[in-house]
């Protein structure tokens, strides 16, 4: 199995982003193209809709 890529949003991203220690291993995904907040944060149902599609998600009942 490979490692998985993750899009993070927060403080330790920013703390990460300042070491170049790390440069190569992270980068900055706008707020609008993260799907992990689905997950994370409350948001409206058109932006949950969004991100659903964005992970491969499927509603019960396969709709």
């Amino acid at each position: 199995m490979s490692p998985s890529t993750l899009h993070i949003d927060n403080q330790s991203a920013i703390s990460v982003s300042k070491n170049p220690e790390h440069h190569d291993c992270s980068y900055f995904v706008p707020t609008a193209e993260m799907p992990a907040d689905l997950l994370t944060k409350a948001l409206a149902k058109p932006k949950v809709e969004v991100f659903r599609k964005m992970m491969g998600l499927i509603r019960a009942g396969g709709s």
